[in-house]
């Protein structure tokens, strides 16, 4: 990010701490936090997210990895309709989690079993950090507390926050102002690109994946179609892709789709390993009429053997 980049993005962190201190903005509980992202990230395979908020002495990334591919066989299953209740004492808490897990068949994906289930969450609070050390599906005791939370930095400038926030609003307000200004300067026009929703494009734009499987390449064939009397000029389709989905170019580069025309280009990938993975922020970018659009799809699934 250039300077102008990151000055914008400190302001914005001081907003959104003074409304989440000022009670504008609800926030969820760090306990609660933690195991929901634990739970997410095993909603899509993703063992490095799942090993950042569990304690390396409890359970290594590599045995995430074993147990969730071997044994539980995650890359099948969905979780769905997570509920969350909390215990805490000091530096130790109690973590209750109500969600409905939902089995796939592997080869053709169709839903084959749906079960709601119970899970039993320890945590313990480590230099200012809430970390799972203790997973069950069974009861666990309520926490003991064997020490004080420690503050983060975050935590006591967050503490804080409800006084930057009037200033950081109004220096934001400058901010834009002034880019705005100069964007207009430099390029001769204020013209902005004109938002599109994700159901006009996903009239004409649509994602199909191969079948894949780890280790081999797949593919994932977009396609678009021009039903407008007017061409489509500079059609640009970007996507955010997991980082155990290698992909040889992000940026799909259609130039112009002609009245009628269709028009594919191919992302080709390669999964490192089994699971189910989006392809999130699909971004479609094209200029209509002599003006500028884009809009983002809904997350693009890859199921992986």
């Amino acid at each position: 990010m250039n300077r102008k980049e990151n000055i914008i993005f400190i302001f914005i962190v001081f907003i959104l701490l003074g409304l989440a201190g000022s009670g504008c903005v609800e926030k969820e509980d760090p306990v609660s936090a933690t195991v929901r992202t634990y739970l997410e990230a095993k909603n899509t395979s993703d063992y490095r997210t799942a090993a950042q908020v569990v304690s390396d002495k409890y359970q290594s990334q590599g045995y995430i990895m074993m147990t969730w591919d071997r044994v539980e066989k995650v890359q099948d299953k969905e979780i769905r309709n997570i509920e969350l209740t909390q215990n805490v004492s000091g530096n130790v808490a109690v973590v209750i989690a109500n969600y409905t897990e939902i089995e796939y068949d592997s080869d053709a994906h169709n839903k084959i079993g749906e079960q709601n289930l119970t899970q039993y969450f320890k945590l313990e609070n480590m230099d200012g950090i809430w970390m799972i050390t203790g997973i069950s599906s069974t009861p666990l005791p309520p926490p003991v507390a064997t020490g004080t939370v420690k503050k983060t930095p975050l935590d006591q400038l967050s503490d804080n926050a409800i006084y930057i926030l009037p200033a950081a609003l109004a220096m934001l307000a400058i901010g834009i102002v002034l880019d705005r200004r100069e964007k207009a300067q430099r390029t001769g026009t204020g013209q902005k690109t004109v938002p599109v929703q994700t159901a006009q494009l996903s009239r004409f734009v649509r994602c199909v994946p191969s079948q894949m499987r780890a280790g081999t390449s797949g593919t994932i064939d977009v396609w678009i179609k021009n039903f407008s009397q007017q061409p489509y000029q500079s059609v640009v389709v970007t996507g955010t892709f997991h980082e155990y989905i290698r992909v040889k170019n992000k940026k799909l580069k259609f130039g112009t789709v002609e009245p009628g025309q269709v028009a594919k280009q191919t992302w080709k990938i390669v999964p490192a390993s089994p699971g189910r993975y989006p392809v999130n922020e699909v971004t479609v970018a094209f200029t209509f009429g002599g003006k500028r659009y884009a809009g983002a799809l809904d997350p693009v699934w890859i199921q992986v053997a």
